[in-house]
């Protein structure tokens, strides 16, 4: 039974009926989504877990998104469903979510039914001041930390999982954020701990330039632990080199966390990213499924690289190939993707994920689950999409 609790979807119809009008002065309303409509092949690399090693999957997301602004204020909001439709496939035991919980509940399941699911999220709902060179943040937004394109040395926010298919929308987080924007921009964050965590977060970054380097000193404590980075960036020609360097400390261990990176824009049509990253909270082998060391880090390893290139084959269409490479197992994860454009504001995409290893690694091989004689390793994914933006 269908149970109507996604508060953030009578917000937003309460919205469109209230401010679907002409505003008048200097506010304004904006409002807009997307539809899409996921179809693909699952092929499952485990052993004695599930009944099928092939599973077809539907998934159909609908956002709404909305903002109503002034010169000196915005109050935005978007709001996400998902339907989920795919094969009933019994696991001989439950496997746990290590997903990291928000402060604050923002996901609702609207239905539960066998081999269909449909799930409701608050995606963003946050107000912006600005007053001088203060801007006040509160509710539920997007945490821009970091110079990691791929990869994420430091973040409050949880990240995706290497094979989520759609990642066009930065995940949020619950937060009070607070901006100065003088000769050193500051900012200061504070976000209440999840249900998984002992103490509050906070962040404190101060931003500016010298001698045409960006540069950022960051401390503040992230999922019960305190840290402090420092990260730099620089313009080289048609080239970007980007740097971070954070360590961690918790009870009484150090942790140290750090990338490189550099962008080229080879033409009009072809650009490249490539980042070395380092990953204190990793091991060098033996992985296990279990939860992640520290929320904002889904990684088992502790050495990876990362390429992504994306070339303009044509005005109408695009390729994407991101490649991310365990250094030590060595076990490769790749998503290649097309993307072309039918009208404006509709695209159909076709895409590949493939993993690649020995049965040991990180990504081509299966990671032992308790109890013993179970094994479960990333899927190889095949998709199709349609995207529709209003």
């Amino acid at each position: 039974m269908i149970r109507f609790r996604n508060i953030a979807l009578f917000t937003f119809l309460a919205t469109e009926a209230l401010f679907a009008v002409h505003l008048g002065g200097s506010w304004n309303w904006e409002r807009g989504g997307s539809i899409k409509s996921f179809v693909g092949l699952r092929n499952l690399n485990q052993r004695h877990i599930f009944e099928k090693n092939q599973i077809f999957f539907n998934e159909e997301r609908f956002r709404v998104q909305g903002a109503l602004t002034h010169p000196n204020f915005r109050l935005e909001f978007a709001d996400e469903a998902f339907l989920f439709i795919e094969r009933d496939n019994p696991t001989s035991i439950p496997l746990p979510d290590f997903l990291p919980n928000s402060a604050w509940k923002a996901k609702w399941n609207l239905l539960d039914k066998k081999g269909i699911d449909l799930i409701g999220r608050l995606d963003r709902f946050f107000a912006q001041f600005i007053w001088g060179d203060f801007q006040f943040i509160l509710g539920k937004q997007v945490i821009a930390t970091g110079v990691g394109q791929i990869f994420t040395a430091v973040s409050q926010v949880q990240r995706y999982m290497f094979d989520f298919i759609d990642q066009e929308f930065p995940k949020t987080e619950d937060a009070v954020t607070i901006v100065w924007n003088g000769p050193i921009q500051v900012e200061a964050r504070f976000l209440p701990k999840t249900s998984e965590q002992r103490e509050q977060n906070f962040h404190i970054r101060l931003k500016g330039n010298k001698s045409n380097f960006d540069l950022a000193l960051t401390s503040g404590k992230s999922d019960d632990k305190f840290f402090m980075g420092l990260e730099t960036a620089k313009n080289i020609g048609d080239g970007l080199i980007r740097s971070e360097l954070v360590g961690y400390e918790a009870v009484g261990k150090k942790y140290l966390q750090g990338l490189l990176g550099f962008d080229y824009v080879f033409s009009p049509k072809w650009n490249g990213k490539i980042e070395l990253f380092h990953n204190g909270f990793g091991q060098t082998g033996d992985y296990v499924f279990e939860a992640f060391r520290h929320r904002s880090a889904p990684f088992r390893g502790q050495w990876y690289g990362a390429l992504l290139l994306s070339w303009e084959f044509h005005p109408l269409l695009k390729s994407h190939w991101l490649s991310i490479v365990n250094l030590q197992d060595p076990s490769t994860l790749t998503h290649l993707y097309f993307n072309y454009s039918l009208s404006n504001n509709l695209d159909i995409l076709l895409g590949q994920f493939l993993n690649f290893g020995n049965s040991k690694s990180e990504f081509g091989g299966r990671l032992l689950v308790s109890p013993p004689n179970l094994e479960l390793g990333a899927p190889n994914i095949t998709y199709a999409a349609l995207r529709w933006y209003y």
